[in-house]
């Protein structure tokens, strides 16, 4: 149980109390993820799935399998660990026939950027397969770019249904705020990418950084009830507003050239059409299309120009 004196500044400031809360959890998640790459390594080295399958592909696909059990069972109970600390009901509802075109748009969306992208990499005298690092021997069968993006899939999207649109938006939309939980879902997760959500990195950089995102966030609110200037609270939101822009700018600055940064900007709009799906419909089915659509498109696109192309 939070004190109450340390509830009372965000008490009257709903969108701010979710966001630090919502932005806390993120960084756990991401640091448990992280975690659970090391156990799931270790799992593989002991059961030793290469042992049985007596194809390439099929040593592949058990060696991932096995890394992926860990995973989506430590997403699990992170999930309802999570749950049962906010008090939110599970809800696994299905669109009604009125929102076939929310489902179609959230399916379209992703498409149609990716396709964009691809032509102005085209234009830019690149491919999609650079951009992405992917490349395949002329004779490659279409079924191991088909198994990598399956298995992608099977960890990388309930992480992003999680953390987009359970950890993050319906908090902020039950606080009242439907379309500032929008924005700040596309932010947010727009910003880490919706892809990168189940990546590899530093555990304890990861936590520094999100803690200090949630300190910018929680800052004016406190400044706004501990004090009487009506400035301070802006004031004390500018280290937010430099760490947001800064965020940005390292995420599309950091892409190489101008169909890098497309894709980046259509990972954003993935983030946005999902959370504003949710937002109409109630279910997870609409994000879950749109990330699916993202992931599938960007890698047979990627597969199909990147056939025979020399690193």
């Amino acid at each position: 149980m939070v004190p109450k004196r340390l509830r009372a500044p965000f008490d009257e400031r709903p969108v701010a109390r979710e966001t630090a809360v919502a932005v806390v959890a993120v960084g756990a998640f991401v640091v448990w993820i992280q975690a659970l790459w090391s156990l799931a390594y270790r799992v593989t080295s002991t059961v030793d799935p290469d042992a049985l399958a007596t194809t390439d592909l099929g040593e592949l696909t058990a060696t991932a399998l096995s890394n992926r059990v860990v995973l989506l069972a430590g997403i699990a109970v992170f999930a309802l660990a999570h749950a049962r600390l906010r008090g939110l009901p599970v809800e696994l509802s299905l669109p009604d026939r009125t929102d076939i075109p929310m489902v179609a748009t959230a399916a379209l969306v992703p498409v149609a950027g990716v396709a964009a992208v691809t032509v102005l990499a085209s234009a830019t005298g690149t491919t999609l397969a650079v951009l992405e690092g992917t490349y395949y021997a002329q004779d490659a069968d279409p079924l191991l770019p088909a198994t990598l993006t399956l298995l992608t899939l099977l960890v990388g999207l309930p992480a992003y249904v999680f953390v987009a649109h359970e950890a993050v938006q319906r908090p902020l939309s039950a606080a009242g705020r439907p379309w500032t939980a929008v924005a700040v879902t596309t932010l947010f997760v727009g910003a880490i990418g919706p892809r990168e959500i189940v990546g590899t990195g530093l555990p304890a950089r990861a936590a520094v950084v999100f803690l200090v995102l949630a300190a910018c966030v929680a800052l004016p609110a406190v400044a706004a009830h501990a004090f009487d200037y009506e400035w301070l609270p802006a004031l004390c939101a500018i280290p937010l507003a430099l760490f947001v822009g800064g965020v940005l700018v390292s995420r599309f600055g950091g892409a190489d050239g101008l169909a890098e940064g497309a894709l980046v900007f259509t990972g954003l709009a993935v983030v946005a059409v999902a959370a504003h799906g949710y937002e109409r419909t109630g279910s997870l089915v609409v994000p879950a299309v749109a990330y699916a659509a993202f992931v599938v498109g960007i890698d047979a696109v990627a597969f199909a120009v990147g056939i025979g192309a020399t690193p």
